[in-house]
């Protein structure tokens, strides 16, 4: 996808385990920077729209991975370009929180998946199940990614070189 095509955009959800209840002192700094990283995202570049209550809007649906593991939470929300989505998560306040995330969330417990979609279109949960469970099964290809497969994956802290690691954005 070219970054000036505007007939596709991308969805992105991303999800982890925290190391605590969601009341836990343990993960309080966390959720105290919500709404203000939330805000950014919304102010930030090629921002289209945030779902804003995935964790509810999973269990709904009956997804697994959120009805079994009550300590899961979610991001899901849609960029004009894979780009501005990396720009974001990685060029703003929003990588500091990120490189704080062996705080917050158990290790090996996070993922994302990125998928095209026509402009104007806002996925809902059951097309986030999907892409992922096919994420799961096939690898990255065409229909469903990740940020490090178009090789806008998180710098590497020590480096800056681009890690092959997903991590929960």
């Amino acid at each position: 996808m070219r970054d000036e095509d505007q007939t596709t955009h991308i969805a992105h959800v991303n999800w982890a385990t925290l190391v605590a209840d969601a009341q836990s002192p343990r993960v309080a700094s966390f959720f105290a920077a919500v709404d203000r990283v939330n805000a950014l995202a919304e102010r930030s570049a090629g921002f289209v729209w945030r779902d804003g209550s995935e964790r509810s809007h999973a269990v709904a649906i009956g997804w697994p991975l959120f009805v079994q593991n009550p300590r899961l939470i979610a991001s899901f929300s849609v960029w004009q370009t894979p780009q501005a989505l990396a720009d974001y998560v990685f060029k703003t306040v929003h990588g500091a929180f990120l490189r704080r995330a062996a705080e917050w969330f158990e290790p090996g417990s996070g993922g994302h998946a990125l998928w095209p979609v026509r402009a104007g279109h806002i996925p809902d949960m059951a097309e986030a199940q999907d892409r992922v469970t096919r994420l799961e099964r096939t690898g990255p290809c065409n229909e469903v990614f990740t940020l490090d497969t178009l090789c806008l994956g998180r710098p590497d802290a020590r480096d800056g070189e681009t890690s092959p690691r997903p991590a929960p954005v």
